[in-house]
């Protein structure tokens, strides 16, 4: 079969049988456990970003590594939490200066003292392509999680900013939505992620994860100054929010939002059943594996 990320992260998790303790697994922006606490959960959060896949060696340093943490915070947020401690790791070949390291470590140690994380350790290792892979983890209350599953028919979808046009700029400088998220978290998001594979990549997840449709107004999607609404729906790493309220707090939403963040109504969901509705919008998103052949039953 054709590879998709998302077909590949199925075969490989196939074969998990162990779940103690698991609230949350794959498929969600971060893994949940329960915590020490009746009321405290635990989430984790692993990601990295590889030169020439999501950086290339020619952008600023200090930008790069301000991504590889930023892009954990914006998974955190898209639950209503945020993380409270994080690991780097990174692969180094050879003939990376180390002035680039220290300007990516300078990136990273800016944003972790702005979102108050503590940076607690890492690994480092030689190998062929500079990566940088940021484990997190943070806490929150029972019951105030915002999950993709929670969704219903009829719920209302926003997201948060503008989309599309990502690159050159955007992608390096983007700020996660922490308090955005945990507002969200308080009054009554039904489902929530972040946008990091595109609204077209990621609008059609949230919708299965609730086992849900739904139908997009494509003329209300932000867009970022001279992008094209194809690309706003598909280019990816925007790293806003999706997520859906119910029609009646909806209203009280929008009236008591209380940040400068753009806010967009873009669309209701549908029962399962029913076929999206995109107008004439492709919705594929980025997909990493798309032309990656991932055969076999695992």
């Amino acid at each position: 079969m054709n590879g998709t990320e998302d077909s590949l992260i199925r075969l490989l998790v196939s074969q998990w049988t162990s779940r103690c303790g698991l609230v949350v697994g794959p498929g969600d922006d971060c893994a949940v456990v329960n915590g020490s606490s009746t009321g405290e959960q635990v989430l984790m959060k692993i990601d990295a970003i590889v030169e020439d896949v999501h950086f290339t060696r020619d952008m600023p340093a200090f930008s790069v590594g301000r991504k590889a943490l930023a892009r954990v915070i914006s998974d955190f947020a898209a639950m209503g939490a945020q993380p409270s401690a994080a690991l780097i790791s990174i692969s180094v070949p050879e003939n990376i200066p180390a002035t680039f390291l220290k300007n990516a470590y300078r990136g990273m140690n800016r944003l972790a003292c702005k979102y108050h994380i503590a940076l607690a350790g890492g690994e480092t290792t030689k190998g062929g392509d500079l990566s940088f892979t940021v484990a997190a983890i943070g806490f929150s209350r029972r019951g105030k999680l915002v999950l993709r599953s929670g969704a219903f028919a009829g719920d209302l979808i926003f997201v948060t900013g503008s989309l599309g046009g990502s690159f050159p700029k955007h992608h390096l400088t983007f700020h996660p939505r922490v308090k955005e998220g945990l507002w969200l978290a308080e009054n009554r998001a039904s489902a929530m992620m972040d946008l990091s594979d595109g609204l077209g990549k990621d609008l059609p997840r949230l919708a299965e994860a609730s086992n849900l449709s739904f139908q997009i107004h494509p003329e209300k999607i932000p867009r970022r100054p001279k992008c094209s609404l194809e690309h706003a729906v598909n280019d990816g790493e925007d790293y806003e929010l999706l997520f859906t309220v119910s029609q009646c707090d909806a209203p009280k939403l929008r009236a008591t939002w209380p940040f400068h963040t753009r806010l967009t109504e873009i669309g209701i969901m549908l029962p399962s059943g029913h076929d999206p509705v995109t107008g004439d919008i492709p919705f594929h998103g980025y997909d990493h594996f798309e032309k990656i052949g991932i055969g076999g039953s695992g």
